[in-house]
């Protein structure tokens, strides 16, 4: 009797065992699937340490946003950085002065890091990783001359991009 036991006990372990892998193997499947394992691409952190080491912190260029947005939200507009900080944004159709609150948030090539890193990671503006990153980059000085960004999939009309022209040193 006390035989029966232990095989039933050792059964009743190695179930347990059995359901504890298969719990652990789905938390990790779950996690690597999700998309919000707060890394980043190797292509963004290697152009981003190229840009980083131009030091670059006087220059001019063209952004313009994609997205289903008011036009003045769209540009495109000619911004002028100095000393790692905006100065100036103009409308290019009109050299009207932009309002700050309409790209405030990536009026530097600083700034446009920052968005693709909080949307790789779900951070700052974004709730969770987005489910959809792609950017291109300069290849001399590795700032990002288009990126777009899906938060999700499963909603419509929330995809911004940006596209950079015209950078200039000053």
């Amino acid at each position: 009797m006390k035989s029966n036991n232990t095989v039933r006990g050792g059964s009743t372990l190695k179930m347990q065992l059995i359901r504890l892998s298969v719990l652990v193997l789905a938390l990790i499947t779950l996690s690597s699937a999700s998309g919000c394992t707060g890394s980043v691409p190797r292509e963004f952190t290697d152009n981003k340490e190229l840009w980083e080491s131009k030091d670059l912190r006087d220059y001019d260029f063209t952004l313009e946003r994609q997205c289903f947005c008011p036009e003045d939200w769209r540009g495109p507009v000619d911004i002028q950085v100095r000393n790692g900080s905006a100065v100036s944004m103009t409308y290019v159709s009109d050299g009207t002065d932009v309002d700050e609150e309409k790209f405030g948030d990536v009026d530097t090539i600083d700034k446009l890091f920052v968005l693709l890193e909080d949307a790789y990671s779900g951070t700052g503006e974004f709730e969770e990783a987005a489910d959809s990153i792609t950017a291109e980059y300069d290849s001399e000085m590795g700032y990002p001359l288009n990126m777009y960004i899906d938060e999700s999939q499963m909603i419509a009309d929330e995809e911004q991009g940006y596209t950079v022209t015209n950078l200039t040193a000053r």
